[in-house]
């Protein structure tokens, strides 16, 4: 994902906005059951769609090469991304051989990168969306097998649409005064006959028409970071944090709601608004490393934290939070600290939470609270 920086927020190019709803802490939680784990060893997880049949979907986006990348900055290629399936008792990985990506970070840690999410498609196939972390050169230079890296695609078959290529010929966000040309397209959803994704690096939401053309639907508005909270790379203006669009989900009254990490900022996460047409609003704030939205039965949003906050000792457990429909008020749902670096959220007509756990290495796990 983009990475988090510091600047002032300019105020002429900020959509326009609806009076945000602050989410608060002080709300009586919505109390869940102990998780189950419905599937483990998982290799990367990233989301979780339940389809049509009931059956539900787990994207992984891989393993460690079998030669793996050491060098601080470098990238390597695997072909060990997969989708898991899972439909009562039977479960098992459905496609297999995906591109995979091993990051390494400045400090030598690495991140796995590649399939995000997945749905079934007409005739047994699968459309994929994937992650990039820089652009088309970039993707080329990781060899043959790449070519699904930034782009929404059917899994193993045709590109439907090109994100990277998008940013590269747009860079939409550069009018927000973001100097880095870089995308991470993360999660999609269906409009029509065409698709809405979230690009996590460009800090846009673009439209891949039918014909397999794209074009900037939105563009979020960087963040501004408490001068407490200074600090990060130089990649936005001073005193402000990139936007970071993850989740999206179409809502009860029609219109797509988008999350953004703001940098895993506390409190500074957002979830947006958005018509077709129009410009997105801030529905709801206060919130923080927002990764994932669903539509609970009733409407409600159920919004995913990949992490509460950071401390000197690592990452705080993740956190669900249930968001009114039509107010915007936040209620939190205990989770008993059981999220672990959580990525990917659905919710079932029953009211059931599945959430992917442990998400960094293969002992990921697909977690379900019970409906109460």
């Amino acid at each position: 994902m983009a990475a988090a920086v510091v600047g002032s927020l300019t105020a002429t190019v900020m959509p326009s906005q609806a009076a945000p709803r602050v989410a608060s802490a002080a709300n009586t939680p919505t109390v869940a059951s102990t998780p189950e784990v419905v599937a483990s060893a998982l290799h990367n997880p990233r989301a979780v769609r339940i389809q049509s049949d009931g059956s539900i979907l787990v994207t992984e986006a891989g393993s460690v090469p079998a030669v793996p990348c050491t060098v601080p900055g470098s990238q390597c290629l695997a072909l060990n991304g997969s989708i898991y399936r899972i439909k009562g008792s039977t479960q098992g990985r459905v496609v297999t051989g995906l591109p995979s990506v091993q990051i390494v970070r400045a400090d030598g840690s690495s991140v796995i990168g590649g399939a995000i999410e997945a749905e079934a498609a007409p005739g047994g196939t699968y459309r994929v969306v994937s992650g990039l972390s820089g652009t088309p050169t970039t993707r080329t230079a990781l060899g043959a097998g790449s070519g699904a890296l930034g782009t929404l695609s059917i899994a193993q078959g045709q590109v439907l649409g090109d994100l990277a290529a998008h940013e590269v010929a747009h860079d939409p966000d550069s009018a927000l005064g973001n100097n880095e040309v870089f995308s991470n397209p993360w999660n999609f959803a269906r409009d029509g006959s065409d698709f809405l994704v979230t690009d996590a690096g460009a800090n846009d939401l673009v439209r891949v028409h039918s014909d397999g053309t794209t074009s900037t639907e939105a563009v979020f508005p960087n963040n501004v970071v408490p001068a407490a909270a200074s600090g990060g790379a130089a990649v936005a203006p001073a005193g402000q944090a990139e936007a970071v669009p993850t989740g999206i989900v179409r809502g009860w009254d029609g219109a797509f709601y988008i999350a953004d990490m703001s940098g895993i900022r506390t409190g500074l996460s957002r979830i947006w608004r958005y018509v077709p047409g129009g410009q997105p609003t801030v529905f709801a704030s206060g919130l923080t490393g927002l990764i994932d939205l669903a539509v609970a039965p009733g409407g409600d949003l159920i919004a995913l934290s990949y992490t509460g906050g950071a401390t000197s000792s690592g990452l705080l457990p993740g956190s669900l939070t249930r968001i009114n429909k039509k107010t915007g008020a936040a209620a939190t749902i205990d989770t008993g600290g059981s999220l672990n670096t959580p990525t990917g959220l659905a919710v079932s007509s029953k009211g059931d939470i599945y959430v992917t756990s442990k998400t960094q290495g293969d002992t990921g796990e697909l977690l379900k609270f019970p409906a109460s």
